[in-house]
C-alpha cells in the first residue's frame, strides 16, 4: 500500500534560557493511505511536537527543525512556505486539537468556523459553504444541526465540542487526519462514541489517521500501527499484535504492565515504571531508557541501540534482541 506521509531522520529543538532542548531526535516512520497509526508514550516524549511539526504549527524561533524530511504526497512540508502550509492545512491534512474549547473561535458560530474553511480552500459560496456546514454537523452526530449551526461553542457540552472540532477538522475531506488526545477530556461513554464515528468517517472517506494517545485501550480499539516514543526517539514499532502479544523493548512492556488487564487478580497491585524520564538539554548517550530499565547493561550506558528489524515489519531499538546477548541469555 501507498505511504500518503513519510518522516525521515527528523531532528527538532528549542531553544530556551536554560539550553537547548532536543524535543525530538532522529524518528522516522510512515502512514499508509486508509491506514490508522499511534503515536503512544509519556508526557512529554515527543508526540504533540511530532504532530505539530507535521502541521508546522510551532513558531521558529523558539522551534528550529535542524535536519530530516516530512514527506506529504511526495512534497516536504518543511521546506514549504507558511503561505504553502496555509493551504495544506485544513484542507489536506486537518487535525483534531485536545481541548475544543481552546481550539473553537469563542466569539464565532460553530457553523461560521465549518464554513470558513470550505471559503476559503474549496471556494465554495457562503449559502454552499452554509449547506455544507450543516451537513457535516449530521455527519458527526450532532442533534438538531439546523439550530446548533448558528450557535457559539459555549452553547455545546463537551462532547458536542468535540463533535464539531472533528467537524471542522473533516470539513474539507483531509487526506490525512491527525488526532490529538481527542479523547482525554471526555467522560468514557463520550470518549465510545467519538472513537466510534472516527473509525465510521474514516470508512466513508478513506482518511488516514495519526492519533497521540497515552491511552492504550484506545489504541487496541482504533489502530492498525502503533509508534512508541521515548524521550524524543522511537524505541519500537509494529502492529497492534506485534506490540500487545509480542512487545520487545523493555519500556513498551513497561507501558503495557501500568494498565489494568481485565484478567488480572483484583488485589494485585498495577507495576508503575519506576524513575523519570531523561533531562533532553543533556540526553544521554546511550539508551535513553537506561536508567529506569530493569534489564539494563553496561553497554546500554554508553552505547545507543539502533532501530532493527525483530520480527516482519516490527522494529525495536533494544541491545536485548542483539544475538550476542540473546545467546547470553540461551547460556
Amino acid at each position: 500500500m501507498e505511504n500518503i506521509l513519510e518522516v525521515k531522520d527528523l531532528h527538532v529543538s528549542f531553544h530556551t534560557y536554560g539550553g537547548e532542548v532536543k524535543a525530538i531526535r532522529g524518528i522516522n516512520f510512515e502512514v499508509k493511505k486508509g491506514e490508522t497509526v499511534a503515536i503512544v508514550g509519556e508526557s512529554g516524549c515527543g508526540k504533540s511536537v511530532t504532530a505539530q511539526s507535521i502541521m508546522q504549527l510551532i513558531p521558529s524561533p523558539p522551534v528550529d527543525y535542524k535536519q530530516g524530511h516530512i514527506m506529504f504526497n511526495g512534497q516536504d512540508l518543511l521546506k514549504k512556505s507558511e503561505k504553502e502550509m496555509e493551504k495544506i492545512r485544513g484542507n489536506d491534512i486537518g487535525m483534531i486539537f485536545q481541548d475544543p474549547m481552546t481550539s473553537l473561535n469563542p466569539t464565532m458560530k460553530v457553523g461560521q468556523q465549518i464554513a470558513e474553511s470550505l471559503i476559503k480552500h474549496q471556494g465554495l459560496s457562503r449559502a454552499e459553504a452554509h449547506e455544507r456546514a450543516l451537513q457535516a454537523l449530521k455527519l458527526v452526530g450532532i442533534p438538531q444541526p439546523d439550530k446548533r449551526v448558528n450557535q457559539y461553542p459555549h452553547e455545546f457540552s463537551g462532547g458536542m465540542r468535540q463533535r464539531a472540532m472533528i467537524a471542522v477538522a473533516l470539513a474539507c475531506r483531509p487526506k490525512l487526519l491527525i488526532a490529538d488526545e481527542p479523547t482525554t477530556a471526555l467522560d468514557v461513554t463520550i470518549q465510545a462514541q467519538i472513537l466510534d464515528l472516527m473509525k465510521e468517517l474514516q470508512m466513508q472517506t478513506g482518511t488516514s489517521i495519526i492519533l497521540i494517545t497515552h491511552d492504550l485501550g484506545v489504541v487496541a480499539e482504533m489502530c492498525d500501527r502503533v509508534v512508541v516514543m521515548y524521550a524524543g526517539e522511537i524505541v519500537e514499532t509494529g502492529t497492534i499484535d506485534d506490540i500487545f502479544y509480542h512487545p520487545q523493548h523493555p519500556y513498551t512492556k513497561g507501558l503495557l504492565n501500568s494498565v489494568p488487564r481485565l484478567d488480572m487478580n483484583k488485589n494485585e497491585p498495577l507495576k508503575p515504571i519506576v524513575g523519570t524520564p531523561p533531562d533532553l538539554i543533556a540526553p544521554p548517550v546511550g539508551c535513553p531508557f537506561f536508567a529506569r530499565c530493569e534489564y539494563a547493561m553496561e553497554i546500554c550506558r554508553g552505547h545507543k541501540p539502533e532501530l532493527e528489524e525483530v520480527g516482519r515489519g516490527q522494529y525495536s531499538a533494544c541491545w536485548l534482541n542483539h544475538p550476542m546477548a540473546k545467546m547470553a541469555k540461551a547460556k
